[in-house]
């Protein structure tokens, strides 16, 4: 009996091994069978129907989309995913994440144990790796029709999902397995991914969440519909707890992280997800921009400058009708990039119009492209800024173009009909520079909407008889304040530098510039604003009707254009562009541009003496002169033809533009006259030996608008009517002149002297 026992033991310890062998064998060619035939798309689990989501020109998400399934994605690298939320992942979800293959076979014999126990499935052991197969294959293949089937989750779609989470693990990285599993949890509702589910429960990106908050997120998991807590409070802080004490208890929190994180409050509603800049993102969007895999699109709009654009502009909303809005850009100037853009600053107030993006809309830009016809004839030297206009009538059509005050002024400099936008001079400037070389410059410049013929438009195209945008208009003025480069605007960040084309020279630009740093225009209190050492160049536009009012300005560094006016086109008496869109376009520019210089005079330009009427080089019958820029080797040197000798004495000829009208040109000669108070005539100034500055007041009475100050011929600054104005001369004899904006001039001479030195002399008395 004993003896046999052994016998016995070894047969059947010989059989335990037989079946376990064939066992073994029948599950290594079972598993081999299974490996082979179930397939694994790799490239299914990384790609994401992720929401288009915008970032600014410094990376920061600004505007989201719903995604092709129509919820909220945003995928975003592990790295970017802060401290908080992979740490409590892995501790919550799977322990054992970065030591087992794919599946974890002790949780796997935990869940079998457990289920047998409870004659029914308590258990389950999906790891991080299947849950990720399961969320973005599983899911995916399973039909309305099959859902049913799906919430079953029967044991052959567990084990598909285990063979296919071991082909991944030798596919992709612990770190890739687990970003792509946090980029596709669901989070309650149409939430996927743990940056939406962020910046919609609590407001703020993944990265910057507590312990607290990520730990709600993650016990969401469980149950994203049960654990909401904006629905469900209660049941989501109860879950949020019971996480923060296990990893407590695990040692992934230390005690005075766990007891803060149990005091955080839980967020009590949801945040919108981002979507600022509303017309912007359709302009991007709709132009079909590029997005990488993830969604993402960088664009070159600075959420900092649009800030203070919508806010500006809505401030500005206060003074205007209900039914009449405002649509405004900005353009950085160094890289031809949008930086801000409001195609209707009453996005979001309800107004039944608000959706319609204006800045794209064509409408009459008034007198906005006058600019444009005076550069061209400064460019080829037909004009500089001294030179004589006549504003008086003309034919036209069979009607004779007057002035916004209905009046004329006789003759006036470039500088006076420029800057107060004078339209029987534009269309003279018109006429002269060339219309077929304006209109190719305005074309050129980026205004695409003129598309008809010269003869279609005749001299109203200087006059606002034609059609542009907003988004137009910006390029355009761009190209001025880049001193005559043109460059395509760039609305997303990975355009490569955009091709630059010269359409006029640098002095010519400048030139246009200075006449157009002109505050004459402006209001009192927008004067004010600006204070005395801002400069920005400004030209407005009023539609005929007065139905659209615009102003473009710049800066060396910043351009903008503003319109404003009703989207159905309807008039109102307000919409006149000195009024109602500069105010607006000087606060812009100097909200993002507070410091801003000027430019550097470019080479070329030169000072030289002209006529103090004709604003042309003098001849000996003109009776006074004055200084004043001229383009070396461009500008015409054609002398004066109003003054001549008649019978042995100096007088005065009209041109037959001139010679008669409503405002006869004797007018001109009216005017008071421009008066150098200070420094008086003949005036010694006495300095101290050890005084190096030698500052001496300088005063003008009399002047039109802003005074120009010249030192012995050369430029030394500006100042306003009735101010005075310091500056350094050294030792000698000197003269000193003054221009004001209608052209007229005033010299005096001083001398200043310090005791012991030896005293030079002007070469300009020499």
């Amino acid at each position: 009996m004993c003896a046999a026992n052994p016998a016995r033991l070894g047969k059947l310890l010989r059989v335990a091994f037989v079946c376990l062998s064939a066992f073994l064998l029948v599950g290594c060619v079972t598993f081999a069978g299974l490996w082979i035939t179930i397939p694994l798309d790799s490239e299914r689990v990384k790609r994401i129907e992720a929401s288009p989501a915008l970032y600014d020109v410094k990376g920061r998400l600004f505007h989201l989309r719903l995604s092709p399934d129509s919820e909220w994605q945003v995928p975003i690298p592990l790295s970017d995913m802060g401290k908080w939320l992979p740490l409590v992942a892995v501790g919550v979800e799977d322990g054992r994440f970065y030591r087992h293959p794919g599946v974890d076979p002790l949780a796997l014999l935990r869940a079998t144990a457990q289920n047998l126990a409870a004659r029914r499935v308590v258990s389950g052991a999906s790891t991080i790796t299947s849950q990720l197969i399961r969320l973005s294959i599983s899911e995916r293949e399973t039909t309305d029709a099959q859902l049913p089937a799906r919430r079953a989750r029967s044991m052959g779609t567990k084990v598909r999902e285990f063979i296919q989470a071991m082909k991944l693990e030798r596919l992709m990285s612990k770190e890739k397995i687990l970003e792509h599993y946090l980029n596709r949890a669901p989070f309650g509702g149409n939430i996927r991914g743990v940056q939406a589910a962020a910046l919609i429960y609590f407001g703020k990106p993944a990265a910057k969440l507590s312990p607290g908050e990520a730990c709600l997120l993650i016990g969401m998991l469980k149950g994203p519909t049960l654990y909401r807590p904006d629905t469900r409070p209660e049941a989501a802080k109860r879950r949020r707890d019971t996480v923060i004490r296990f990893l407590r208890d695990r040692g992934v929190l230390d005690a005075g992280e766990a007891n803060r994180a149990l005091l955080e409050e839980l967020p009590r509603h949801r945040h919108a997800p981002p979507l600022r800049a509303f017309h912007f993102a359709e302009l991007v969007l709709g132009g079909h921009a590029p997005q990488d895999e993830n969604g993402r699109t960088d664009t070159t709009l600075d959420i900092e400058v649009q800030t203070k654009l919508e806010s500006l502009l809505r401030q500005s909303l206060s003074d205007l009708p209900a039914e009449v809005t405002l649509a405004a850009g900005v353009v950085d100037n160094r890289t031809a990039r949008l930086v801000g853009w409001v195609g209707n600053a009453r996005f979001g107030d309800g107004n039944k119009n608000a959706w319609v993006d204006c800045g794209r809309a064509p409408r009459s830009p008034g007198s906005a492209l006058k600019p444009f016809a005076y550069l061209s004839a400064i460019d080829q030297g037909l004009l500089t800024a001294s030179t004589l206009l006549a504003d008086s009538a003309m034919a036209f059509s069979g009607r004779a173009p007057r002035n916004f005050d209905l009046s004329y002024r006789g003759a006036v400099s470039v500088r006076v009909a420029l800057a107060e936008s004078l339209n029987a001079p534009a269309v003279r400037v018109l006429r002269l520079a060339g219309p077929e070389r304006v209109l190719h410059l305005m074309r050129q410049s980026g205004l695409r909407h003129l598309t008809e013929s010269v003869s279609h438009y005749g001299d109203s195209l200087i006059l606002g008889g034609c059609e542009i945008t907003v988004l137009e208009a910006l390029e355009a003025y761009t190209t001025l304040a880049s001193l005559g480069r043109h460059r395509p605007l760039a609305l997303l960040a990975s355009q490569a530098p955009p091709h630059e084309t010269r359409l006029a020279s640098e002095a010519a630009c400048w030139l246009l510039g200075d006449i157009l740093d002109n505050r004459g225009q402006l209001t009192t209190l927008t004067r004010e604003a600006l204070g005395r050492s801002w400069h920005a160049a400004l030209k407005t536009g009023t539609s005929y009707g007065l139905r659209d009012a615009w102003s473009g300005a710049w800066t060396p560094d910043y351009t903008t254009v503003v319109w404003v006016g009703n989207p159905e086109g309807d008039p109102w008496t307000g919409l006149v562009g000195a009024k109602a869109a500069a105010p607006v376009a000087v606060r812009i520019l100097r909200a993002i541009s507070p410091k801003s210089g000027w430019y550097d005079k470019p080479d070329g330009l030169l000072l030289r003496p002209v006529c103090s009427l004709s604003g042309r080089p003098p001849t000996a019958a003109c009776p006074a002169t004055r200084l004043d820029w001229s383009i070396e080797g461009v500008s015409r040197t054609i002398p004066c033809d109003l003054h001549i000798i008649r019978k042995g004495k100096p007088s005065l000829m009209w041109p037959s533009e001139l010679s008669s009208g409503e405002t006869p040109p004797e007018q001109i000669q009216k005017k008071a006259a421009l008066t150098i108070t200070s420094p008086i005539p003949e005036a010694v100034y006495v300095t101290a030996p050890l005084d190096r500055r030698q500052r001496i007041p300088m005063r003008a009475e009399g002047a039109a608008g802003r005074i120009w100050w010249y030192l012995d011929g050369t430029y030394i600054g500006t100042s306003l009517p009735n101010e005075t104005f310091f500056h350094s001369v050294p030792d000698g004899r000197h003269i000193i002149g003054a221009t004001d904006e209608e052209g007229r001039s005033a010299v005096t001479n001083v001398s200043v002297v310090t005791p012991g030195r030896r005293q030079p002399e002007s070469p300009l008395l020499r």
